[in-house]
C-alpha cells in the first residue's frame, strides 16, 4: 500500500472512531484496559509496528528487558467450583452466580450467606457447561458451623519473569502465556490483580516427565498494577521493580532466525543472569505462545534446573542485540526444550481493549 492510499485509509478509521467512540467508551468501559489514564498513549507507542511502516533509526521502539521474578495476586471476575463432593448437580468448573437471588462476587460472599442461612435450604444458580441451572441445597452443620460441601475459589496466585518494560509508560509485560485455572486449563477472567515481590527459596530441577519449578513465598511488597491476562502473557503498570538493565530495540519475527540466542532469567542470588539457547522450528504466522521451538544449551543453567523450570515462563529471549520474545513452556519428556514467543504477539496484546483480543 502507498503512502497516499495509506494516509486515506487512516482518515478514515479516525472519522469511524470519532462517530462511535462515545457509544464505545460508554458501554464497554468496564472491559476496557486501564493500562494508562489514556490507553492510546501505549498504542501509538507501537503503532509502528502493527502497520508495518518502516522507521528511522532514531524512532526503534526500545523496551527494558526484564529477567525478575515477581508475584502476581489476582481476583477472578467469578467464584468457580474445584470441588463438589457435597452438590453431584454441580462440577467442578461451574461457575457460582446467586444464592438465594443475591449476586456472589467471592466465596466468601457464597460462605456468608450459607452461614446466615440457619440451616435453612438455598437455592444457588450457577453456569454450568454454557447453561444455567438451579440447585436447592440444604447446609448441614459440622465442627461449628454450616456448609455445603462446595469448594470454591475466587482468585489465584504464583510468580513468573518479567519479559519486557516500557521505560517511557511503566507498561510491563510477563510469562508470555496467561495464568489458567488448574482444572479445566482455561485462562482465567480477572477482576483486578495486583504485582508483588518474591523471596526465591530454591529451585526444584526438572527431569524427563517431571517439570521442576521455581520456589518462592509472596510479599506484601506492592510493585504495582496487573491489568490483563490473556493467552499471550500478563501484562500491567509497574512502578517499584529493581534493575539495571539498558533499553534496546525488539526484533521482529522476520529477523528471528535459526541458532544461538540467550534468555535472561533471576534464578539465584536475586540476580538476573544471562543464559545460552538455541532457537528452531519457527512458526512465522504464530499469533500465540507457541511461536518456535528453543533449547537450552548452558551447562551453568541445565547444573542449576535441569532446563526450563516454571517460574522461568516470561525469561526474555535476546538475538543479535535485539529483544525478539520470551520463554513460555517446557516440554514435559525433556525439560532443556520448550517453547518461545514473539515479542510482536505479547505487544499486540498489551494494547488492545479485551474485548477485541477475544474477537
Amino acid at each position: 500500500m502507498n503512502k497516499k492510499l495509506r494516509m486515506k485509509a487512516l482518515c478514515f478509521i479516525l472519522i469511524i472512531y470519532t462517530i462511535f467512540a462515545p457509544l464505545s467508551i460508554s458501554t464497554h468501559a468496564e472491559e476496557c484496559v486501564p493500562a494508562l489514564s489514556d490507553d492510546t498513549v501505549v498504542g501509538s507507542r507501537f503503532w509502528e509496528l502493527f502497520f508495518g511502516e518502516e522507521k528511522k533509526d532514531n524512532e526503534q521502539i526500545l523496551l527494558l528487558p526484564g529477567g525478575e521474578v515477581f508475584g502476581v495476586k489476582i481476583r477472578q471476575k467469578y467464584v468457580t467450583v474445584t470441588d463438589s463432593y457435597g452438590v453431584p448437580a454441580l462440577k467442578n468448573g461451574d461457575i457460582i452466580l446467586s444464592v438465594n437471588g443475591e449476586e456472589v462476587h467471592s466465596a466468601s460472599d457464597v460462605k456468608r450467606m450459607v452461614q446466615r442461612s440457619g440451616g435453612s435450604s438455598l437455592t444457588i444458580r450457577a453456569l454450568h457447561q454454557g447453561s444455567e441451572l438451579a440447585v436447592e441445597i440444604r447446609p448441614s452443620f459440622e465442627n461449628g458451623e454450616y456448609r455445603l460441601g462446595l469448594t470454591l475459589r475466587d482468585g489465584a496466585a504464583g510468580l513468573g519473569t518479567v519479559t519486557f518494560i516500557d521505560p517511557e509508560t511503566g507498561l510491563f509485560g510477563g510469562l508470555g502465556h496467561g495464568i489458567c485455572d488448574a482444572d479445566s486449563g482455561e485462562v482465567i477472567s480477572m477482576e483486578s490483580g495486583e504485582v508483588c515481590g518474591v523471596i526465591l527459596g530454591g529451585i526444584h530441577k526438572g527431569e524427563s516427565g517431571k517439570p521442576g519449578e521455581l520456589c518462592g513465598i509472596l510479599t506484601d511488597r506492592d510493585l504495582g498494577d496487573l491489568t490483563v491476562n490473556c493467552e499471550c502473557g500478563v501484562f500491567g503498570i509497574i512502578t517499584d521493580l529493581p534493575g539495571t538493565a539498558e533499553a534496546i530495540p525488539i526484533g521482529r519475527r522476520e529477523e528471528v532466525s535459526e541458532g544461538e540466542a540467550t534468555i535472561i532469567s533471576t534464578l539465584k542470588n536475586g540476580k538476573t543472569t544471562e543464559y545460552k539457547i538455541e532457537i528452531y522450528e519457527i512458526d512465522r504466522d504464530s499469533d500465540g505462545s507457541k511461536s518456535f521451538r528453543i533449547r537450552v544449551t548452558d551447562e551453568t543453567l541445565k547444573a542449576l534446573t535441569g532446563g526450563i523450570v516454571r517460574g522461568m515462563s516470561g525469561s526474555p529471549i535476546i538475538q543479535n542485540g535485539k529483544l525478539i520474545g520470551a520463554v513460555t513452556h517446557v516440554l514435559v519428556a525433556d525439560p532443556t526444550e520448550g517453547y518461545g514467543i514473539f515479542i510482536e504477539n505479547m505487544l499486540n496484546y498489551s494494547s488492545l481493549p479485551e474485548q477485541q483480543k477475544a474477537a
